[in-house]
């Protein structure tokens, strides 16, 4: 049987092997693996205590206790069996959780994908996902010893004739079947078990748990999943302290603010782009916030557009909000940190931007008071708020400035025609970026073209196309060129 995954980039994880991103080779199982985290991230409800008695269905339930972890795949076949992330990381080899894995799958005929969260235990009774992080950093002198698994689903049937095989892939939300099957599977298990999973039947049952486990013991939530609706995932509220450094007007009414954008202080100082508020309650406090906002308008050099569109007016990093939000996540449904810009107000009382940097997703942010009691400093505003909930990469790392070098003009055409005592203007223009290596946001190379006719109503028109090669830019000139320059044209400028 080939291998599904290569280890030829892999490096050492204690006396394991951890390979790096797109190590997995199988095709499918690299698909399956990405898909099943996008659609994870989209099925599941999130929602806070105070919304349980309001969202939980009446009916059974199965009840978890949420980990603070990374979720990674268990995959177990032919009684071998390894680890492997959504993106396509691999633990295998000689590492603890592997090695119980193997004794799980001695009797595994086909491929069995298990999801779960992997995580580290630690001294604190709280498990957290940046203990996890912690104890795979180091090579050989890797924490594996702390490391663990839960399962909580799985994608392939250990049973695929079963009966409870047919009920689990006609109903995605019947989790009877799938607990089952965790459970003959992994039951006894020592460093692999299943998620700790309770049956009930009610909200005012899910409550108790909520209490028992969540408002006064260690967990991090609960996971509600039941026949009727997508899992829910209630956390407590979470509450974040942030200076606002730029706003929105509303459309509809100039008066009033529509969002804010706010942000936290990396240990270096530097402000971290944390996300924007558009809650902020009703028209006369959205007045209000305009009004005292206003005031403190400030040039940019970095240009910031909300959700709808509107470019936001930035400030003077002087007023600091208590946010609150429902969850924080450090990736989106892909598995890729989201990473927005860091920023430095500088002497002269202007924002520049610096370099994107790994932080987190807000998700229902809702404005909760005006923090008097608190200034722009590294304790109040502090980046590392984040920490208490999830795990940020590089979240202390000093931020520089990019530099980047100038771009390479490699085409330039520009070609006249006269109409009606008229003239007209078309240009292509074609460059390397040579800015990809140091910031992936921007394209190796662009093409654009410009179209120019005085006689029309909307007399400049312009086009712009992306290319990753050379050879890919010059034929989308050269398809612009055909489109656009006919009879009549004559080329001025090359």
């Amino acid at each position: 049987m080939a291998s599904p995954f290569s280890t030829d980039r892999a490096e050492a994880l204690g006396k394991g092997k951890l390979s790096p991103e797109g190590s997995v080779t199988d095709t499918d199982l690299a698909g399956l693996l990405l898909n099943y985290k996008r659609g994870v991230a989209s099925r599941y409800i999130a929602a806070t205590s105070q919304e349980i008695e309001d969202l939980v269905p009446r009916g059974e339930l199965h009840v978890s206790k949420k980990i603070d972890g990374q979720i990674w795949y268990a995959v177990l076949e032919q009684g071998e069996a390894f680890l492997a992330s959504p993106k396509g990381k691999v633990i295998s080899g000689a590492h603890p959780v592997v090695d119980e894995l193997k004794k799980h799958a001695k009797d595994v005929t086909s491929r069995v994908v298990i999801p779960g969260e992997l995580y580290a235990v630690g001294d604190n009774e709280r498990i957290r996902c940046g203990d996890i992080a912690n104890a795979m950093g180091g090579g050989k002198k890797a924490q594996v010893t702390r490391m663990r698994f839960a399962a909580f689903d799985y994608i392939a049937e250990p049973k695929e004739d079963s009966e409870e095989a047919t009920d689990s892939e006609n109903d995605p939300f019947a989790y009877a079947p799938r607990l089952e099957a965790l459970s003959e599977l992994f039951g006894g298990g020592e460093l692999v078990t299943c998620a700790a999973t309770e049956v009930v039947s009610g909200a005012s049952a899910v409550r108790e748990l909520y209490e028992q486990w969540v408002a006064n013991g260690n967990e991090e939530g609960l996971v509600v999943r039941s026949a009727k609706q997508r899992p829910l995932k209630i956390k407590p509220d979470i509450h974040i302290d942030a200076v606002v450094i730029g706003y929105t007007i509303r459309r509809e009414d100039p008066e009033q603010c529509s969002s804010m954008l706010l942000g936290l202080m990396r240990p270096d100082g530097k402000i971290q782009e944390l996300g924007s508020c558009g809650n902020l309650g009703e028209a006369a406090k959205r007045k209000e916030f305009l009004t005292m906002l206003a005031k403190l308008n400030v040039d940019s050099g970095y240009r910031r557009a909300s959700s709808s569109g509107a470019l936001y007016q930035f400030i003077k990093p002087s007023i600091v909000v208590e946010i609150k939000a429902t969850d924080i996540q450090p990736e989106n449904s892909s598995g890729d940190p989201i990473r927005r810009m860091v920023l430095e107000f500088d002497d002269t009382g202007t924002w520049k931007r610096l370099r994107k940097m790994p932080v987190a997703s807000m998700l229902h942010p809702v404005f909760v008071r005006i923090r008097e009691d608190k200034s722009v400093n590294e304790t109040d505003i502090r980046m590392s708020q984040l920490d208490q909930h999830i795990y940020v990469s590089e979240s202390a790392a000093q931020v520089s400035e990019l530099t980047f070098e100038k771009s390479s003009v490699l085409r330039r055409e520009v070609y006249t025609k006269a109409s009606k005592g008229k003239m007209m203007v078309r240009k292509l223009v074609l460059w390397k970026s040579n800015k990809e290596e140091v910031d992936a946001a921007y394209s190796p190379y662009v093409v654009h073209f410009t179209d120019y006719s005085p006689g029309r109503k909307d007399p400049l028109k312009r086009e712009v196309r992306l290319a990753g090669t050379e050879v890919k830019a010059m034929a989308i000139g050269d398809t612009m060129i055909a489109d656009n320059i006919k009879k009549g044209w004559a080329l001025v400028e090359s």
